[in-house]
């Protein structure tokens, strides 16, 4: 019989929620210092689905629930031949490409988050070394044994404790403009300096996250028209919720914290002294738990276990378009990657980037290159450009990438 699981707390919004614009699907990708051999990475790839057997898992659809199956995945790697974040076509709820240096993880969110998708790449990454490179001093990537990595930290570290949690509920600006006509998403990255980031975060005494959370509030808001201020901008921050209890678990284990800020033409000092009392007084510990048990507690109301599925995904549905009324847009720090001293000389760097049905932004870091990774349904690139050109007059040396989708991002 094969082994099944439910769907976290988190995953739960996913699978009603997902649409033609945005697929529920995430991407970590690693460039490398030399092309990718097809065939050792299928090899990698079958070992490292031993290591997490939970990846191998088909979404099914109960009469209450939706939930997670394991089933017999043959590993195939296939160069990128498709738009990033595609919908699957083949049932898995991951999917590994490659083009030239680079290895491509897509997954889907119903299945787990940025940092169980982060583990995995970097167990897979650091097999694909070891083949290659005929590598005898093999370091481990997880520690964690397959019942911990599959473990749902929702259910295991919920108190059932209700409390009110610090957050907005104003209306949030909503951006709004001309999409792509055949559903493209558009990618603009750049590269730059994690040092010189750095050093602008801490002349104004912030964290780096602080800081560009600041300047992208500034970018947005010279883009709105004057009337349009009177909404407050307002960034939701997925946090990762094992940096507050001990958890090993590659599932989805996060929330979001608001930050709001009504933008009135403030310079950027100004935007970052609320923006920092905004990050203190959300990520505060006894805040962020509260607001987990709070997510997690609505699972043990009986009567909504008893609720058709078909009603849960109308409901899951409407309350999700509720919610984005109350965000602006998404900033994801990924924050630093870490892989062990002997594979590093082979890594070039990593990035991340999410479907989105607007406009998102993600970042994460490996040694001194910080990868900014806008993904957008607007062929309007305004938001972008007043974010790279900000950093670029405080003296950030940034090299921009993109997939080029019309003349407005040529």
């Amino acid at each position: 019989m094969s082994k099944w699981y439910r769907l976290d707390n988190a995953a739960k919004i996913f699978p009603p929620s997902k649409n033609k614009y945005d697929a529920k699907i995430f991407r970590f990708s690693v460039s490398l210092k030399e092309n990718i051999d097809k065939n050792i990475l299928e090899s990698a790839l079958k070992i490292t689905l031993e290591e997490y057997p939970i990846f191998k898992s088909i979404l099914k659809k109960g009469f209450f629930w939706y939930y997670l199956e394991e089933a017999n995945i043959k590993p195939v790697v296939v160069e990128e031949h498709l738009r990033p974040c595609s919908a699957f076509d083949n049932g898995n709820l991951f999917q590994v490409t490659y083009y030239k240096k680079r290895i491509n993880l897509e997954v889907n969110h119903a299945l787990t988050d940025g940092t169980g998708t982060l583990t995995f790449l970097k167990s897979l990454t650091a097999n694909y070394i070891n083949i290659k490179y005929k590598i005898k001093n093999k370091e481990v990537i997880n520690t964690a044994s397959a019942k911990e990595s599959s473990n749902d930290s929702f259910k295991k570290f919920k108190t059932g404790k209700v409390k009110k949690v610090v957050g907005s509920n104003k209306l949030a600006y909503q951006i709004k403009d001309e999409k792509f006509a055949e559903n493209n998403l558009k990618i603009i990255e750049g590269i730059a300096s994690v040092s010189d980031i750095l050093k602008l975060s801490k002349s104004y005494n912030v964290t780096l996250t602080v800081y560009l959370t600041s300047v992208l509030i500034k970018s947005i808001g010279e883009s709105m028209d004057i009337k349009e201020r009177k909404k407050p901008i307002v960034i939701a921050i997925p946090v990762n919720l094992r940096n507050y209890y001990p958890s090993y678990t590659v599932r989805n284990f996060f929330n979001a914290v608001n930050i709001t800020y009504k933008y009135n033409g403030e310079d950027l000092s100004e935007i970052v002294k609320v923006v920092n009392e905004e990050f203190k007084r959300n990520l505060n510990k006894e805040n962020v738990k509260n607001k987990m048990n709070n997510m997690a507690i609505l699972e043990d109301i009986f009567i909504l276990r008893l609720i058709p599925i078909f009603i849960k995904d109308f409901i899951l549905r409407y309350a999700y378009r509720w919610t984005d009324f109350y965000q602006t847009m998404t900033l994801s720090n990924i924050g630093i990657i870490n892989v062990p001293k002997i594979y590093q000389d082979y890594i070039d760097y990593f990035d991340v980037f999410i479907s989105t049905s607007k406009i998102q932004i993600c970042m994460c870091s490996y040694l001194d290159k910080l990868l900014l990774s806008f993904s957008s349904q607007f062929i309007n690139s305004e938001i972008e450009k007043n974010f790279f050109r900000y950093l670029v007059n405080e003296g950030v040396n940034i090299t921009i990438n993109t997939n080029k989708l019309g003349e407005e991002n040529e």
